[in-house]
C-alpha cells in the first residue's frame, strides 16, 4: 500500500536520516549528499513516511535533530555506519535513545559485522544488513504502525526480548532497480549543492580483496539508460542550480554499448542544459574499446575515477584487481588523448604485503604518469581500511597483513589501523606522508618547468568557476603559487585575456595589468627592485608599474619611448623588445590584458 498518495507531509510520520562523522575535512572536492540515504529517503517517502537526510559533524547532527523535534514528532531515527564512523554512530545512537527515547536504526556497509557489544551499547532498535529500502520501511511499519513481527523482518539483527542476538536471514536482493522511485533533493536538510550523485547500477563483477562493493555485493543489476535519464530530468527540475551529475556506482563503464547509449543521452540533454559529469571507469574495460573515452568526453564527462591501488605488480596481483599496470598506463594514455579535463586515480598505502620496496616501487610508477599527464592526473593517497566481509579482512595473514586496530579507535582515515609483516602503523603513516610530499614536489615541479600546459590549468580554473570542481592540482599545486593563481583567476572569471588570445589588430587596444600589488610583489636590494628574486632592469621596472590597467598597450609603448628617448632608433624597435618583455612578463605569470 502507498500511503503517500493520501496522507498530507505534515501529518506524515517523520523519520531522521544522518551520515555523521566526528570531524570534517573541509579540504574535500565535491560535497554531495549521502547518495545511500537520499535513496532510501525518497523510497520510504512512497511509502507513506515524511524524510528528512543530513550529513555532518556529529555537533551538527545533534543540533539538527533537536531543531527538528521542536518542529514536529519524530518518530524514528537511521544512521549509516561504515568502517571509520562507527564510533561515532555507536555513541550517537546512544545519545538519541537515552536522551530523546527515539528508536534507532543502523545501516550502511558496516552493518554486517555489528556485534551485540555493539547494539547493546549503541541502543539501537535493530541493525539493518544489506539493500535497505524494504529492511527500513518494515521496520518503520513495526516501529511506527505496529505491523508484522520482528522475526519476520528480513535482512536484520536485533536483541530480543530474552537478550539474546538474533539474526534473521538476509534479504534478497532488488532486481528491478527500475522499480525504485527517484531521489527528492527537498529531503536533503542541508545547503543546496551545485550537483547530485546517482547510481546506474548496484553491485561490482570484480572481487577485489580490499573492496566492500566486491566482497558483498557482486551480483550486477543495472538500470536502463531511459530510467537514469528520467531521473536526472527530475532532479535538474527540481533543482534548476545542479550543474554538476556525479555517476558514482563501480558499474558504470562495464559495457560499452550502455555507455554508448548514455552518451547519446547525456548529449540530447546538455543541448538544454549546461551541465558535466563525472563517472568512475574500470581500466579493463576502458581499453576494450579506446574510442570510447573520446565520445564520452565530447557527451560532458570532465572527471574520471579509475582505481590505481600501487605501482606494485605483486601488490596489485594480491589485490586482485583483474588490471596491470600497463592497462592502466594505457588509459591514461587514452585519456590523455581524448583531452579529458580531470583523471583521478586512487592508492593504497600500507596494504598488501607492503614494504618500503613496493612503496618505492609505486612512487616510480606514479612519477612516471604524471609525467605522461602532467596537469591531468590527479593521485589520492588513502590507507587500508579493513572493510568487513573483504578478503583480505577475512584473512589478513594471507595477505601478509595484521589488523592492528579492527574498531579503528585510533583513526579518523588519518591514521593505518592495520601493519604489513615488514612494516608498523607508524612507519606506514611516514610513508604515506613522505610520499604525499614527494608527489606534490613533483607536481609543482612540472608546473614550474612549463610542462603543464595553458590549456590544462586554465580548465581546472573554468570547471572550477562554473560547475564547483576541484582537484589536487586546483587546490594544492596552483592555488599555492600566488601570482599563478591570481592569474588564472582573472583569465577564468573575466575579460582578462593572454596576448596570444588576442587579435593583432586589436592588441594596441588592450590594457596590460599586472595581477599583484605593488607593495607586496616587488622586493628592494637597496634600490634595486626585484620581483621573486629576478632582478628588473630600469625599462622591466617602467613597464611593470604602467601595467596598470590604466594605459593601453599602445599609450604604455609611447610613455617608454618618452621615458627612454634616444635609447632606440625608431618606435618600431621599441615597440618590439617592449611585447618581448610583456611576453616575457606573461611567461611569470605577472600580468594579463584586458579590453576595457
Amino acid at each position: 500500500m502507498n500511503y503517500g498518495e493520501t496522507v498530507p507531509v505534515e501529518r506524515k510520520p517523520y523519520v531522521l536520516l544522518f551520515f555523521i562523522q566526528r570531524i570534517l575535512f573541509k579540504n574535500s572536492f565535491e560535497y554531495i549528499d549521502p547518495l545511500g540515504l537520499m535513496a532510501l529517503a525518497a523510497f520510504i517517502g512512497e511509502k507513506g513516511y515524511n524524510p528528512g537526510v543530513f550529513s555532518g559533524t556529529v555537533t551538527e547532527a545533534a543540533a539538527v535533530l533537536e531543531r527538528e523535534i521542536k518542529k514536529r514528532t519524530v518518530s524514528a531515527v537511521g544512521l549509516y555506519c561504515d568502517f571509520e564512523n562507527q564510533s561515532v554512530v555507536e555513541s550517537f545512537s546512544s545519545y538519541v535513545k537515552e536522551h530523546w527515547g527515539i528508536p534507532v536504526i543502523v545501516g550502511g556497509p558496516q552493518a554486517v559485522a555489528l556485534s551485540k557489544e555493539f547494539i547493546t551499547s549503541s541502543g539501537c532498535f535493530a541493525v539493518a544488513r544489506g539493500e535497505g529500502e524494504y529492511t527500513l520501511w518494515e521496520l518503520l511499519e513495526y516501529i511506527v504502525h505496529n505491523k508484522g513481527s520482528i522475526e519476520g523482518i528480513a535482512g536484520i539483527t536485533y536483541i530480543n526480548e530474552k537478550g539474546d542476538l538474533k539474526s534473521n536471514p538476509d534479504r534478497s536482493l532488488i532486481t528491478d532497480l527500475d522499480a525504485l522511485p527517484f531521489q527528492n533533493p527537498s529531503h536533503s536538510l542541508t545547503q543546496r549543492k551545485n550537483n547530485f550523485s546517482l547510481l546506474t547500477g548496484r553491485g561490482c563483477p570484480f572481487h577485489c580483496a580490499f573492496c566492500y562493493e566486491g566482497g558483498n555485493t557482486k551480483t550486477v543489476r543495472l538500470r536502463s539508460v531511459q530510467n537514469v535519464t528520467a531521473e536526472i530530468i527530475r532532479l535538474f527540475d527540481q533543482n534548476p542550480y545542479a550543474r554538476y551529475v556525479w555517476f558514482s556506482d563501480d558499474t558504470f563503464t562495464l559495457n560499452t554499448s550502455r555507455v554508448l547509449e548514455f552518451c547519446t543521452e547525456l548529449t540530447r540533454l546538455r543541448e538544454k542544459k549546461d551541465f558535466v559529469w563525472f563517472c568512475e571507469g574500470h581500466p579493463s574495460t576502458l581499453v576494450k574499446e579506446p574510442g570510447v573515452i573520446r565520445q564520452m568526453v565530447d557527451a560532458g564527462l570532465v572527471r574520471m575515477q579509475i582505481g590505481i591501488e600501487s605501482g606494485s605488480r605483486h601488490v596489485i596481483e594480491q589485490y586482485r584487481k583483474q588490471t596491470t599496470l600497463e592497462q592502466i598506463e594505457e588509459v591514461i594514455l587514452l585519456c590523455r588523448e581524448a583531452d579529458l579535463p580531470q583523471l583521478c586515480g586512487n592508492i593504497i598505502i600500507g596494504g598488501a604485503g607492503e614494504t618500503l620496496e613496493t612503496i618505492e616501487e609505486t612512487w616510480a610508477y606514479i612519477d612516471k604518469l604524471l609525467s605522461l599527464a602532467p596537469g591531468m592526473l590527479d593521485i589520492s593517497l588513502t590507507l587500508f581500511m579493513p572493510f568487513p566481509g573483504t578478503a583480505m579482512t577475512r584473512c589478513p595473514r594471507k595477505f601478509g597483513m595484521d589488523i592492528v586496530d579492527p574498531d579503528a579507535l585510533t583513526s579518523i582515515g588519518d591514521y593505518p589501523v592495520a601493519s604489513t609483516e615488514k612494516m608498523e602503523l607508524g612507519e606506514i603513516a611516514s610513508a604515506r606522508r613522505m610520499f604525499t610530499h614527494r608527489m606534490l614536489e613533483r607536481m609543482s615541479e612540472l608546473v614550474d618547468r612549463g610542462l603543464v600546459p595553458h590549456r590544462d590549468i586554465i580548465r581546472h580554473y573554468r570547471l572550477n568557476a562554473d560547475y564547483g570542481i576541484s582537484s589536487i592540482w586546483h587546490r594544492a599545486i596552483y592555488s599555492q603559487k600566488h601570482f599563478l593563481h591570481r592569474r588564472y583567476m582573472l583569465l577564468a572569471g573575466s575579460s582578462a585575456k593572454r596576448m596570444e588570445d588576442i587579435d593583432s589588430s586589436q592588441i594596441d587596444n588592450y590594457r596590460p595589468v599586472r595581477v599583484f600589488t605593488l607593495w607586496n610583489g616587488i622586493s628592494w636590494r637597496g634600490d634595486i627592485p626585484e620581483i621573486l628574486g629576478y632582478v628588473l632592469s630600469p625599462l622591466e621596472y617602467e613597464l611593470i608599474l604602467l601595467c596598470s590597467g590604466k594605459l593601453k598597450l599602445w599609450q604604455v609603448v609611447d610613455e617608454i619611448c618618452r621615458k627612454f628617448s634616444g635609447r632606440y632608433e625608431n618606435s618600431k624597435e621599441a615597440r618590439e623588445i617592449i611585447m618581448k618583455i610583456l611576453k616575457e612578463f606573461e611567461g611569470r605569470n605577472w600580468l594579463v590584458f584586458v579590453p576595457y
